[in-house]
């Protein structure tokens, strides 16, 4: 039986590979769901092969070759995945752009990656392709997939989706094996993707990911848990990163798991609701968002309901801390469980649609103990897993070995080891080939004997388990030489249901720790409509003396849990939220500190001054690409130490 595993993994080392496999083997099971209009449309592995097929050839007939790069830029919808596949089974390369990339943005990526054909969703994707196609001497043909609003369009660039199938039903007849014969020609050692970084710290890389690596690194994951064909997997993250990769796309292909793409973002609650899936990744923020839902929800509910829940969660806090801990609990804790399930965390479980939830696991940003504690309360299993698109999947939580503030011990063929500077060191056989066309960054990416520099602060604690810090560049210091971490406080500010997102500001030049927070305005409107609080926008509401006290309340909250030299002193509520499109956070958003370091540099010494006001300039992006300026006086506000009257 092993040397027959053994066999056929060597024979399935790429990801066509996997694809062909799956039709053989389940051709008339369903492999894809797609949600439109209200309607799931099925798609079986065989259909989806078929659909794979003909555009693969189609691009072939015009002109694709082996190594050609393909961008693909759009919502997660099956033209996505099959113009992926097809690429990959013509040993293409995929590059994944995301949605609302602006067109320098996708300008810069396109001629970067050398980029020949672009599949795009739909008129607005087409319209800021066509803005650059100029600049861009490489680019052979813009296909779009999506109908709404083309039909007008002529260009000798554009194509749709179906004329490409078509003209590959067309090459098929004339070169009947063609297709079977480039996917048996594909090897693992061929790059997949190149995924481009977020560029938080400087202008993004693109990473070169194998075959080989990419399946290695997921089936190195899914050691941590039993995940079956019958299971369903949600993909509703930006198909660009890479995280939906290792936890969205690839276990479909190893697995054969249903892929179920939403029908739009505002409908994603209602989607997992439906979908009920096994597997599920959300990135911290979603997890944090999630349970800023569950406890607006609450606050808006019924005096009986919110009685239940103030009673009962705390039940099942303590017993989801003592299966943590390896404790059963006893038969006291669990009757008032049984209780506490049937009345309050079933029905939250089902309304977040994850009542079957083998794997649902967070990644990408930390995610606070407050958040990963209230989840588990809820009895859903959490796992934190700990990854790059440098290093691939390094760490995860087994579901018998769940640690909090942990990421897990590392997974299977995976080294880690902290360097004297405490940063986080890998080898592992599914790391990145190299980052395209910069010999000097691969270089600086590994220590002479190998490792990997993932860049980022962390430790072992004493089960073996990965503590994870912050990215070594933004550990904070203070004068006193005290440290602190910057996520971890974000994180827990991040927790409260009145905050959409926070940065935590210091230094080796400050003597306290401070903080730009951004309010959450439908939560925060929510609760200054109950108290009857007048107000016409969001910046008109985040400068409310009211709003100001909400806030500190929730500051005092997070400081009673963090070590005096890391509790924050003084914050201020900005007058606008975070943007991409201005650069202040990554597509997957990320902070962009020094970029918010400088943009509120102003704001940020007026609070170290001291002074109470400070007047910001904040440039505004509007749709059209015009830009303008607001002026607003910023309040500055200082909250009491702990114990002062």
């Amino acid at each position: 039986m092993a040397d027959t595993a053994v066999a056929e993994r060597g024979r399935l080392d790429t990801l066509p590979k996997l694809l062909r496999r799956n039709q053989e083997r389940w051709g008339s099971r369903v492999a894809f769901r797609d949600k439109e209009f209200g309607i799931w449309t099925q798609y079986t592995w065989g259909e989806v092969y078929e659909q794979v097929k003909e555009f693969s050839l189609g691009l072939v007939s015009l002109g694709l070759t082996p190594g050609d790069k393909v961008a693909v830029i759009g919502d997660n919808e099956p033209q996505w995945y099959w113009a992926a596949y097809a690429a990959y089974a013509a040993r293409g390369v995929v590059v994944g752009l995301f949605t609302d990339a602006s067109p320098s943005e996708i300008e810069y990526i396109l001629d970067h990656s050398e980029a020949t054909f672009v599949v795009a969703r739909d008129q607005e994707q087409v319209d800021k392709l066509l803005a650059v196609a100029p600049k861009l001497s490489r680019i052979r043909r813009i296909i779009w997939w999506y109908p709404r609003g083309m039909r007008g369009y002529r260009h000798p660039l554009l194509m749709s989706f179906q004329e490409v199938a078509e003209m590959g039903r067309a090459y098929k007849a004339t070169h009947p094996d063609l297709f079977e014969r480039l996917i048996a020609e594909s090897a693992g050692q061929d790059i997949a993707n190149i995924y481009y970084t977020s560029g938080t710290t400087g202008t993004p890389k693109g990473v070169m990911c194998s075959h080989e690596a990419l399946i290695g690194s997921t089936e190195a994951t899914l050691s941590l848990v039993a995940l079956e064909a019958d299971d369903h997997i949600l993909c509703y993250l930006p198909p660009a990163w890479v995280g939906e990769s290792f936890l969205g796309l690839i276990p479909h292909l190893l697995t054969g798991a249903i892929l179920h793409t939403l029908e739009e973002p505002e409908t994603l609650m209602q989607d997992i609701r439906e979908v009920t899936p096994a597997l599920i990744l959300g990135g911290a923020r979603q997890w944090e968002g999630w349970v800023s839902i569950i406890q607006a929800r609450i606050a808006d509910a019924g005096w009986i309901e919110r009685t239940l829940y103030r009673l009962l969660l705390p039940v099942g806090g303590k017993v989801a801390a003592l299966r943590l801990e390896g404790k059963a609990p006893g038969l006291l804790w669990k009757g008032l469980h049984l209780i506490a399930n049937a009345l309050v965390l079933r029905p939250i479980r089902a309304y977040l649609g994850l009542t079957r939830a083998k794997l649902p696991a967070t990644a990408g940003t930390v995610l606070g103990p407050d958040t990963f504690r209230f989840i588990h309360s809820l009895g859903i299993p959490l796992h934190q897993v700990y990854g790059s698109t440098e290093g691939g999947m390094v760490t995860g939580h087994r579901a018998e070995d769940i640690r909090w503030g942990t990421v897990g011990p590392p997974l299977p063929g995976v080294q880690v080891q902290i360097s004297p500077e405490g940063e986080i060191l890998v080898k592992s056989p599914y790391l990145f080939s190299e980052y395209w066309k910069d010999a000097e960054a691969t270089r600086r990416a590994f220590t002479p004997d190998g490792w990997w520099r993932s860049g980022d602060a962390g430790r072992f604690d004493g089960h073996g388990h990965l503590v994870y810090l912050d990215r070594v560049s933004e550990l904070g210091e203070l004068r006193s030489g005290d440290r602190y971490s910057p996520q971890h406080i974000e994180s827990g500010l991040r927790f409260c249901p009145y905050v959409r997102d926070a940065m935590v500001v210091g230094g080796k030049t400050r003597e306290f720790v401070a903080a730009v927070i951004i309010i959450d305005f439908s939560n925060v409107g929510k609760w200054a409509e109950r108290k009857r609080i007048p107000y016409t926008t969001y910046t008109d509401l985040s400068q409310r003396p009211e709003v100001a006290r909400l806030i500190q309340g929730e500051v005092e909250r997070l400081n009673a849990d963090l070590p005096s030299p890391a509790r924050i002193q003084r914050f201020v509520c900005l007058s606008k939220e975070f943007d991409p499109d201005e650069g202040d956070v990554t597509r997957t958003r990320k902070l962009k500190r020094a970029a918010l370091t400088g943009r509120y540099g102003g704001l940020i010494e007026a609070i170290y001054r001291g002074e109470e006001t400070c007047a910001v300039d904040a440039t505004v992006t509007y749709q059209d690409g015009r830009q303008g300026v607001v002026t607003t006086a910023i309040r500055i506000h200082s909250v009491p130490k702990a114990g002062a009257c």
